[in-house]
């Protein structure tokens, strides 16, 4: 049951305690229902509405005439009055009713959206509620976690059904055929008077395609793909159809998918090989736009949108793809590779091992000079070269855009940017950092630095004391600990982005103990050691005095469970020994009575 997904709590799953998962947003996973992680290393040495306008013509008239003096005319004009109002106020009141009633009723459909507890008893599946009391006996052959309220079940029949959070059908059993859940949503087949046939549900399980397909399967990034007769394709999350290849009766019915990993960049253009038996394409897998002929050549999928053609004839090429083209295309180069996306720029291998590096707007060689030392790192390349006249190294900090900085008279300790900074040696075997506009961040050094995080922080040292300063240069930790842990960054973000807190983990006196970013101790230093528990949610496993312990990093409270070393966290309870609790340590349910 691993899950060994290594991204720590994910937004959707990061809640309030005691609050039931109300996930709205994709996940990437094959399916989402088993969230017990292994343990793991988590440390790095308002509405604009438009007002509606009075009926001013009539009203500004009989006010008008009020101010002439007539009785008459101001009688008549008072019962006109009247009148208008007495029109519009059962209008108004029905207006408000009505919205009432919707405001009501969206309220009730989200209070009831109850996600309950799967526990297991004798093989058999069954659900709690979050105070332990049970709402389905454990009966069930098979059952997924709850999401957004429901659950998959499998009866003793082997008969598929969705249940809801008070344990009702909400899909009866023998209705459908199977199901899953994938990226928010449901692929369910069942039969139809076509035969079995599939079909896509989303989460709170109403149709958003017919049941007409052969075949349906998840690939990633909200991407589905599908067979229906003849038709061949992909559709994206909202069950739309963007790419479709028709086969001929005797054609086989393979289809492959396989999509190139995009690192470190906001990108949204990603591109993947589309293989139809014996056929590929290269197609944008948000748009399903071909940007590659159909060829009977192999197509190797690498990262941040590289592809490979590799043919029987020997002329293999590398591809690089952008903005639905091929921006770059070679065949000079034993490896090629984009370590950055938004760099523009490709790091070519020659047999010799020698490295050119590629500007991809305009497609020329960077390193041409061969009076200069160039390094890549972090996007950006660095090019170093020796002054005659001032009898200085000077290094330029360029891009294919535009040159970030210029420095000289300053050593790098291994001449690579990580995260924006690079480590730099300043008097007496001293350290400081280097932005890539060449500024120095501080007036300060130290005995010893580590790597900026991707967030901002770096550990620094001095007299064996050891802080955190930010990308700024400021000290927000102060240099008195024994020693500082970086979280992992993903984990760090996480609870960064729910809590605004920014954790550290800092020992004293050979215990250890989570700072914040203010400087105050929220964990306090009484622990042997700290340990992930789970990728997803806001509990860290520690040892004290030789036992396991949790702390929830909501409250910072240790809980009072007695915890297993396999202890399994979900995303609203927690399994130790057969034992389930809450986030607050409370036990609710016990396997076996």
């Amino acid at each position: 049951m691993n899950n060994k997904n290594n991204d720590l709590f994910d937004d959707e799953d990061f809640l309030p305690l005691d609050t039931p998962s109300l996930d709205t947003s994709s996940e990437d996973e094959n399916t989402i229902f088993e969230d017990k992680e292994s343990d793991i290393n988590i440390f790095n040495d308002e509405t604009n509405i438009k007002k509606e306008e009075l009926p001013i013509n009539d009203l500004s008239k009989q006010v008008l005439n009020i101010n002439e003096g007539s009785n008459i005319k101001y009688k008549d004009n008072i019962k006109k009055i009247f009148i208008n109002y007495a029109k519009v106020l059962p209008v108004i009141a029905f207006i408000f009713v009505s919205c009432l009633g919707i405001y009501i009723f969206i309220n009730n459909v989200k209070a009831d959206i109850i996600d309950l507890i799967k526990i297991e008893e004798k093989a058999k599946v069954g659900y709690i509620n979050e105070n332990g009391k049970v709402v389905v006996k454990p009966k069930f052959l098979y059952g997924s976690d709850f999401y957004k309220g429901y659950a998959i079940v499998k009866n003793y029949n082997n008969l598929y059904g969705i249940i809801d959070g008070k344990g009702n059908n909400e899909i009866s059993f023998g209705n459908i055929f199977s199901a899953n859940l994938y990226s928010n949503k449901y692929i369910v087949s069942k039969f139809t008077n076509d035969g079995l046939k599939m079909g896509l549900l989303d989460s709170n399980l109403k149709e958003i395609t017919r049941f007409k397909y052969d075949n349906l399967s998840y690939i990633k990034d909200g991407i589905f793909m599908y067979t229906d007769d003849n038709n061949m394709g992909l559709m994206n999350n909202d069950g739309k159809e963007i790419y479709s290849y028709k086969v001929d009766d005797i054609d086989d019915r393979n289809i492959s998918v396989d999509v190139s990993n995009i690192k470190n960049s906001n990108l949204t253009d990603t591109y993947a090989k589309i293989k139809i038996n014996s056929s590929s394409t290269i197609i944008n897998i948000l748009t399903g736009k071909e940007v590659y002929k159909y060829t009977l050549d192999d197509i190797r999928v690498l990262d941040n949108n590289v592809f490979y053609i590799k043919n029987d004839d020997g002329n293999n090429k590398y591809l690089i793809i952008s903005d639905d083209k091929v921006i770059y295309q070679t065949d000079e180069y034993k490896r090629l590779r984009v370590d950055d996306v938004d760099s523009f720029i490709a790091i070519g291998i020659k047999d010799d091992a020698s490295i050119d590096y590629i500007n991809l707007l305009n497609k020329e060689k960077i390193n041409q000079d061969g009076n200069i030392k160039y390094t890549y790192s972090d996007g950006v390349i660095l090019q170093e070269m020796y002054n005659f006249q001032t009898g200085k190294n000077e290094f330029n900090v360029i891009t294919p855009k535009k040159n970030l900085g210029s420095f000289n008279d300053i050593k790098l300790v291994d001449n690579e940017f990580v995260n924006g900074l690079a480590k730099i040696y300043v008097n007496d075997n001293k350290y400081n950092y280097i932005n890539k506009s060449g500024k120095i961040i501080s007036n300060k050094d130290y005995d010893s630095v580590s790597d900026f995080s991707k967030n901002g922080f770096a550990v620094v040292g001095k007299d064996d004391l050891y802080g955190v300063i930010d990308s700024n240069g400021n000290e927000i930790i102060d240099l008195k600990y024994d020693k500082i842990k970086l979280l992992d960054d993903s984990f760090f973000s996480a609870i960064n982005k729910k809590t605004n807190e920014q954790l550290f983990i800092f020992k004293d006196s050979d215990r250890y103990g989570i700072i914040n970013s203010k400087n105050k101790v929220v964990v306090k230093p009484i622990y042997d050691e700290f340990k992930m528990v789970t990728t997803k949610y806001p509990l860290i496993k520690a040892k004290y005095k030789g036992n396991n312990v949790l702390i929830n990093l909501y409250n910072y409270k240790e809980l009072s469970i007695d915890v297993s070393d396999d202890v399994q966290i979900y995303n609203n309870y927690i399994l130790s020994d057969n034992e389930y609790y809450n986030y607050n340590g409370e036990l609710i349910y016990t396997i076996g009575g």
